[in-house]
């Protein structure tokens, strides 16, 4: 039907008023792009730093200067990004400094991959007191970049808050990670351990997601594929879809005293080729399982896990479609070339402690497991190699204390019942107690 002005669409009236309302803002945005690049082109060469003024102001996207120094005024600033992003983005740098500057993408689209700050191949990256907001991706995007990233607040992001690959190393402190829709931190590189050498320390990261599904790769707090030479320590993570620290095929991580609060899955992994690996002095509590050292067919080999709590897991799980073979509900679970001792493993818990998969040289030493249905069990079969179960203390097994394993399934009697004298090979048994 022909429009007359008394019978208007309002579909097209709310998109006429957005129209005339967008256009000053686009005129507004463009010359305050125009005007900030101009003033970082002439600070940048001579070191000088270019401080934004307080309040809002909108800009289109806008590529740094090598060297460029953007800081905020006390008041607080923010760049808000309008029309497509990144909003910040730079390419092959010496320097990079951004301090006490906040960033809202507005909503604003970005190409899958990209981030609200996307930062190529910057050598001294300085990100600072500084808060990433409203991003429709990553939060922040680097690739083979260095430097710091400290004490920032990334949320409300669609995909990684923090995303790096192939990184030069990062300092990535004391900074609050929250709300993101796949993961907090990811820290990756292009081929298995590669060292990248970043510290993740003393961070809070929280209320992460999986918008893109998945079996794991997504949902985590802290995500490693691949990196050597990371260390994740003293941060706090909570309510995270899948795990708090995801390490697959990353090599010499070390993921120590953290506190971990409220998993789907099992809070922490070592999995898909990861090698000489390290969970020490980490506190997990409410998740559907504590540490797995797994798939040694795929690699996984080398691990210490020492000095940890686990308490409180639960019977949930977002894989619904695996079963019992996943072992949920275990708290601490390794199969090759593995130390577990001194931890405390406190229910309600299915298993303890597990010595899985083809059990090839593991140490299962003065550990402590309470309230578990059974306290430790060990796989057996043709091919299984050796293990050492000695000074563990468990208490209030409601099944049994230690257990012959074949998959999920249990055989046999409680080696530490009236009956458990049965020989496993392979299997070294002693100076075990129960109460």
């Amino acid at each position: 039907m022909e429009q007359t002005p008394t019978c208007l669409n309002r579909r097209l009236f709310l998109g006429g008023a957005l129209s005339v309302v967008a256009a000053p803002v686009a005129a507004r945005a463009a010359e305050a792009t125009a005007d900030l690049a101009a003033r970082l082109r002439e600070a940048a060469p001579l070191g000088r730093a270019v401080r934004l003024p307080p309040g809002v102001t909108t800009i289109r996207s806008l590529e740094l200067p090598a060297g460029a120094i953007l800081i905020g005024a006390r008041g607080g600033s923010t760049l808000r990004l309008v029309g497509p992003g990144p909003l910040l983005y730079c390419r092959d740098a010496d320097r990079l400094t951004l301090e006490a500057v906040s960033f809202d993408g507005g909503g604003a689209s970005l190409e899958e991959g990209r981030g609200l700050l996307d930062f190529s191949d910057v050598v001294r990256l300085s990100v600072s007191g500084c808060a990433i907001r409203n991003s429709s991706r990553h939060g922040v995007n680097l690739l083979r970049c260095g430097g710091i990233f400290k004490e920032n607040l990334i949320e409300r992001v669609r995909d990684a808050g923090y995303h790096s690959l192939d990184g030069l190393g990062v300092d990535i402190a004391g900074n609050k990670v929250r709300e993101c829709g796949d993961n907090g931190v990811m820290v990756w590189t292009t081929q298995a351990g590669s060292f990248e050498g970043s510290r993740i320390r003393d961070n809070a990261i929280a209320d992460i997601h999986n918008l893109s599904g998945g079996d794991g790769p997504y949902g985590n707090g802290v995500s490693i594929w691949g990196s050597g030479s990371v260390r994740v320590e003293n941060n706090r993570i909570d309510r995270c879809a899948y795990t708090a620290v995801r390490n697959n095929a990353g090599h010499d991580v070390v993921v120590v005293g953290n506190q971990c609060r409220s998993f789907g899955e099992k809070a922490m992994y070592a999995e898909f080729g990861a090698k000489r690996s390290e969970f020490r002095n980490n506190l997990i509590e409410d998740a559907g399982g504590g540490i797995a050292v797994a798939n040694a067919e795929k690699g996984t080999d080398v691990a210490v896990v020492s000095g940890n709590r686990i308490f409180g897991l639960k019977e949930t799980h977002p894989d619904r479609e695996f079963g019992p073979e996943m072992f949920w509900q275990v708290g601490i679970l390794a199969e090759k070339n593995c130390s577990i001792s001194g931890n405390l493993v406190r229910g309600p818990a299915w298993i303890g402690i597990v010595l899985g998969g083809y059990r090839e040289n593991i140490r299962v030493e003065d550990n402590e497991v309470v309230g578990a249905d059974y306290g430790v069990g060990f796989a057996t079969g043709r091919n299984v190699g050796t293990g050492m179960i000695v000074r563990n203390k468990i208490t209030a097994s409601r099944k049994a204390a230690i257990c012959a394993m074949a998959g999920p399934s249990f055989i046999g009697d409680d080696l530490l019942g009236p009956k458990g004298d049965k020989i496993w090979p392979g299997l070294i048994l002693r100076d075990n107690s129960v109460e």
